[in-house]
């Protein structure tokens, strides 16, 4: 249901282990900041792998080993080898210690999924231009005191 999508980050490890994390638009929204902000800081300058150097795509499973939705998200850096490290903990009721998984990948990787979230996002809802609400057939807008439909 519109306004009622999580979206979902897909990682592979080099033995095979599949994870896929559960993330809100505005979780995904601040990771890719967040990822374009420490490459920008670290004057990395992306330069596209010429097509016979590039790796094979993963192909992941229908299924994968760990599959949770994510509650609270850090990211770090780390600085040899240069690479970006997510910490994902698990959304749980309170009081209770959720699960965690770590990532980390290289920058050209790091680089290539803030492309990713940045074409993800562009192709949802346009958001209102008063009040930044996902615009749909039925919204009505808080800003107009919900007497005007925006369309």
């Amino acid at each position: 249901m519109p306004g009622q999508r999580r979206f979902r980050l897909r990682a592979m490890a080099d033995d095979g282990v599949t994870v896929s994390l559960w993330l809100e638009k505005e979780q995904l929204i601040a990771l890719g900041d967040a990822i374009e902000t420490v490459l920008k800081d670290d004057g990395y300058e992306h330069l596209p792998t010429p097509l016979d150097d590039r790796e094979e795509e993963p192909v992941y499973p229908l299924k994968s080993d760990v599959d949770f939705r994510i509650g609270q998200l850090s990211m770090g850096i780390s600085r040899d080898p240069s690479q970006i490290v997510l910490i994902g903990v698990e959304a749980t009721p309170e009081n209770e210690d959720g699960a965690s998984v770590t990532l980390a990948v290289n920058f050209q990787k790091g680089f290539e999924l803030r492309q990713q979230i940045i074409l993800v996002v562009a192709s949802g809802r346009p958001p209102c231009p008063l009040c930044t609400a996902p615009l749909d057939a039925d919204h009505v807008c808080p800003r107009q005191n919900g007497h005007h439909k925006q369309a």
